[in-house]
């Protein structure tokens, strides 16, 4: 519109040369200034069309190189922080620290990035001086540990060598187990007895009575034989032997075996089963049950003679040992143990092992084509001695004593 002429045409259309072109030639004029003017523009417009996709151009290649020489070194930055502070967490729980180092940070916020390496940094520190001090403290009690480990070696036998932990802690471990076995089967001992404890007292008290009364009658009864009374006093001597030695019977068998009551006659003494409740014949009994059972014998005759007033000074067993199965081995020679505790002396003479074992003095005799020899063992040669059971006689002294 502001480039079309308004036209005065003339009133005759046979004379065009009476119209007025003036405005049309105006208008022609500006239109052409105006081409001018947008063919300008258009050539600026493409020129700035240019320059905005070079612009583009530098504009990815900036972000690209962002990416590459800044956020991935932020994220990779970000990556270590976080193996950082789970490589932190066990130590400093086991330290008992507070582990508060944020879990999750804006991977490409540099200041908080910072914020967490000043917080990792603080916590190693912190993790590193608790540290030190439970290494210090450790190193003491190790020092003290140390100390105590050659107290207690210096208790234990003399071929252990004491800077030797591993030897040390071996050696007590085995006493260790020796006494738990020990315990265990003294708690069983304990439980078994426990279960029919109550019954036990209350048949003994009745046994107890029943007895006195039968006794006291049997006596007058006896008594009012002729000639009864040496008799009667010989019977009574022999039934306190044989309560002693039912006693120590009991003990050395587990409780399996007792002296019956003889009464009044003179039969051959019988043991009793106490799993069957009937009497046997000593002569049914195995030979390492016929051994223990002498051996019963015998020490209820110690204490026996104790009671009255009497003392044996000395008591010696041969042999008799190799047909005794463990338990009752180890049952006998505690029972000779009590016996030697009360001042007396006990020899015993045997080929088995396991009695040099629990005998603190043994004098071991080796015989030779030229003669024998005697020697005291100590307690390393004693411990050989029950540990080896090939090989000793080309190491010990005691070859002549083990064939």
């Amino acid at each position: 519109a502001p480039f079309r002429p308004a036209l005065n045409l003339p009133a005759d259309a046979a004379e065009p040369r009476a119209a007025d072109t003036t405005a049309v030639d105006e208008r022609t004029t500006a239109a052409r200034r105006r081409e001018r003017v947008l063919a300008g523009r258009a050539k600026a417009r493409d020129g700035l069309r240019s320059e905005l996709a070079a612009v583009t151009e530098q504009r990815a290649a900036l972000r690209e190189r962002r990416a590459a020489e800044v956020e991935q070194l932020l994220d990779d930055l970000a990556s270590d922080l976080e193996e950082h502070r789970f490589a932190l967490r066990n130590p400093a729980g086991e330290l008992g620290l507070e582990e508060d180092v944020p879990a999750a940070l804006a991977a490409r916020d540099a200041a908080a990035l910072k914020r967490r390496v000043d917080a990792l940094r603080l916590l190693t520190k912190q993790v590193a001086d608790a540290a030190a001090r439970r290494l210090d403290e450790a190193s003491k009690k190790a020092a003290a540990a140390r100390g105590s480990l050659a107290d207690i070696a210096r208790l234990l036998a003399d071929d252990i060598d004491r800077d030797d932990v591993d030897a040390v802690v071996k050696a007590v471990r085995g006493i260790a187990e020796e006494a738990r076995f020990a315990e265990r089967r003294a708690a069983d001992e304990a439980e078994r007895f426990a279960a029919v404890f109550d019954d036990v007292v209350r048949l003994r008290q009745l046994l107890r009575d029943v007895g006195e009364q039968e006794r006291s009658l049997r006596d007058l009864e006896d008594a009012l034989k002729p000639g009864a009374f040496p008799k009667w006093l010989t019977m009574r001597r022999s039934r306190s032997l044989l309560v002693h030695a039912s006693r120590r019977l009991g003990e050395m068998s587990g409780g399996k075996y007792a002296f019956a009551d003889p009464g009044e006659s003179d039969a051959q003494w019988l043991v009793l089963d106490r799993a069957s409740g009937q009497a046997r014949s000593p002569a049914s009994l195995s030979g390492g049950e016929q051994f223990i059972a002498s051996l019963s014998l015998a020490l209820g005759m110690v204490e026996m003679m104790a009671r009255s007033g009497g003392r044996l000074e000395s008591l010696f067993l041969d042999e008799g040992f190799g047909s005794l199965d463990r338990n009752n081995l180890d049952a006998a020679v505690q029972a000779l143990g009590t016996v030697a505790a009360g001042g007396r002396m006990v020899g015993v003479i045997s080929h088995v092992r396991a009695v040099a074992e629990q005998i603190e003095h043994v004098l071991a005799v080796t015989r030779s084509a030229t003669g024998s020899k005697a020697e005291w063992l100590g307690s390393a040669q004693r411990r050989r001695l029950s540990e080896s059971d090939t090989g000793w006689e080309a190491a010990s002294a005691l070859a002549g004593l083990l064939e």
